[in-house]
């Protein structure tokens, strides 16, 4: 029963902070949101910021989902792309946290250590992704660690702000611009697909 109201909690929280941002959202505001009792809210959490890190905690576990290699078979181009589309598709559902991710990180000294730690992992799970797409043969990587590494952060840095771009420049979030993105990586990587 715990569980069921922790995820109401974070249901109602994550759907507030979407439409209206951390700041102008509340506990209390929250708690009425899930149906719950203030009390209730904060015998689960102690405060916003607690709410905040199992938010962020949600979307860090299905993005590992997400990026799993196929263990059945090589991958494939259309693997790069459905990576890409899911990633976006993912951060489009937790639209507060790409809104406000560096003040979330600069308030929040915990969030910050373990955000880092996450996009240390995800950034190494990354390079795997591109070694193993080297080692089907649907890429042909340079030999030298550095054109590797601007490649990885070219490629990460699409993946991470195409929606914060989108955002700032007031389009929509939509089929159309996760497409967008998906051929902005597709370019990027164009010129080490093996012919």
């Amino acid at each position: 029963m715990a569980m069921k109201t922790k995820d109401r909690i974070l249901d109602a929280a994550l759907h507030l902070f979407n439409m209206q941002g951390t700041g102008a959202v509340s506990t209390n505001h929250i708690a009425e949101a899930a149906g719950i009792s203030p009390g209730n809210l904060y015998y689960h959490y102690r405060n916003k910021e607690e709410i905040i890190r199992a938010i962020f905690e949600r979307q860090f576990a299905a993005l590992d989902v997400a990026f799993e290699l196929p263990t059945d078979r090589l991958p494939t181009l259309e693997d790069i792309q459905s990576f890409v589309r899911v990633n976006f598709e993912i951060m489009s559902a937790y639209t507060f946290i790409y809104r406000e991710m560096i003040a979330l990180l600069r308030q929040d000294a915990v969030l910050r250590s373990r955000y880092i730690a996450i996009r240390a992992r995800g950034y190494e799970g990354f390079q795997a992704i591109i070694a193993a797409y080297a080692q089907s043969g649907l890429l042909t990587i340079p030999i030298d660690d550095h054109t590797i590494t601007q490649l990885a952060d070219i490629c990460w840095l699409i993946s991470e702000f195409w929606l914060s771009s989108l955002d700032i420049s007031e389009q929509p979030i939509n089929d159309n611009q996760f497409q967008r993105g998906v051929d902005l990586m597709m370019l990027v990587l164009k010129p080490y697909f093996k012919p």
